[in-house]
């Protein structure tokens, strides 16, 4: 055992610490710690803080490892500190519409528990349902149901967090008319770990939708444009809008991009929208599906990001989603032509953002800089329209090379503030987020 691991061990109960080739899993965009540990409980998080400190090493917060190859790669890694073993609802109150559960509790445990009451916490992030609801909170990470139901920042009403230096702070608090520390809440969420690690979080739910149907069209990527703008201006309540274009060698002969029209509503307004949803598009819908298949679609939508090795977001106001398909064609120039599903394109058409997923790029001789030099080529042409290029995940030479985000905007000068006052010494996830 290395000495760094054992000094943990000396401070955790057995069974919490692992290392050697066990560690090499936990791998942060490459960087293996030289200890992964576990704690169960806040006051095992604030021990491994304050000793962090002390021995001047540097941690990044995970939950279950579902993200750790996403956002800048870190400065350093000596240790990953899983949430995972966290996992309990510690007050549930469904007549509040609140829940407060431990960080580590996965998405499904948590959507599960709630299913028992009728009511659910609509956040749909890329990747599989048993990532934690920290990690979702850390990264700030939403899909294609942002649009009707916000963002992580729209559900959290307060969390608790244990600082650089193993203090415990409570931020926000169960009710919504409740705003001590309600400015600073908004800024941790999205932090990817740099201002603490997110050990309870209490958030709002909603009743369950009493019925789920999603309606098709299919057609030529340009069509969907064209057809998706006209359905995101229709006067009906849509849970979620989506565009979906397939890899180059996914397409089995034939138009086969798809239009995904999801609405939750009780049955009889469902009957009214879709209605409302052909006449504005002046045609017939290719499918309909209803209950759990509608619900299955949205969840290969969730794992479209499974297995690749380049995902790109751009954003752009809603009305520009023909100019960011344009984007992303030149974006598809980096892709192996001859590895892999090729390059699939994903817009959650509502919000403006187009995720382009490649299964492998190219190498060759100087790869990386021609990488770069289109990725700074796009961003720079997205930030001078109002938009932005973020890297969710790539090789980490290359987003080392262009950053995983562009201009950060007048957060960062707040930002480096709270982060000297959160973690003095700075071991919290040193440079995940490029200027922290």
């Amino acid at each position: 055992m290395n000495a760094l691991a054992a000094v943990l061990s000396r401070r955790l109960p057995e069974g919490q610490v692992v290392e050697g080739f066990r560690a090499e899993q936990w791998a942060v965009c490459d960087r293996v710690p030289q200890a992964v540990v576990f704690p169960e409980s806040e006051s095992e998080v604030a021990e491994v803080m304050r000793l962090a400190t002390q021995e001047g090493w540097t941690v990044v917060p995970a939950g279950k490892g579902t993200w750790l190859h996403g956002g800048q790669p870190p400065g350093a890694v000596d240790v990953v500190l899983s949430t995972m073993r966290m996992d309990r609802i510690t007050l549930y109150e469904p007549g509040d519409l609140t829940v407060t559960a431990e960080g580590g509790i996965g998405l499904d445990l948590l959507a599960r528990r709630c299913g028992e009451h009728g009511q659910w916490l609509p956040l749909d992030p890329p990747g599989p349902r048993k990532g934690t609801l920290a990690a979702t909170v850390s990264t700030a990470s939403s899909g294609p149901l942002a649009y009707h139901h916000g963002s992580p920042k729209d559900h959290v009403l307060g969390v608790s967090l244990v600082t650089g230096d193993g203090r415990v702070l409570e931020l926000g608090g169960r009710v919504v008319k409740n705003v001590a520390g309600f400015d600073v809440l908004k800024l941790t969420i999205g932090s990817w770990g740099t201002l603490g690690v997110l050990t309870s979080i209490t958030t709002r739910l909603h009743p369950q939708p009493p019925a789920d149907r999603t309606v098709l069209f299919r057609g030529e990527a340009a069509e969907l444009v064209a057809l998706a703008r006209a359905i995101a201006t229709a006067p009906a309540p849509l849970a979620a809008l989506e565009m979906l274009l397939p890899g180059e060698r996914e397409r089995s002969g034939g138009p086969v991009s798809l239009l995904a029209v999801r609405i939750l509503e009780a049955p009889e307004a469902t009957d009214e929208i879709c209605r409302i949803v052909t006449d504005t598009a002046g045609a017939s819908a290719f499918r309909q599906m209803d209950g759990r298949a509608s619900a299955d679609l949205f969840r290969n939508v969730e794992a479209l990001e499974s297995g690749a090795e380049l995902v790109v977001r751009l954003s752009l106001l809603p009305s520009q989603l023909e100019a960011l398909r344009q984007y992303a064609c030149t974006l598809r120039d980096l892709a192996d032509p001859d590895e892999g599903w090729g390059t699939r394109l994903a817009a959650h058409v509502q919000n403006g953002i187009l995720r382009v997923i490649m299964s492998r790029m190219a190498r060759g001789e100087g790869w990386i800089d021609r990488a770069a030099e289109v990725i700074e080529r796009v961003r720079g042409g997205l930030e001078a329209e109002g938009g932005s290029l973020t890297l969710s995940r790539g090789p980490c030479e290359l987003v080392s090379a262009v950053g995983a985000w562009g201009d950060v905007g007048p957060a960062a000068p707040l930002m480096k503030t709270l982060k000297r006052e959160f973690d003095p010494a700075g071991v919290l996830s040193p440079g995940r987020l490029g200027f922290l």
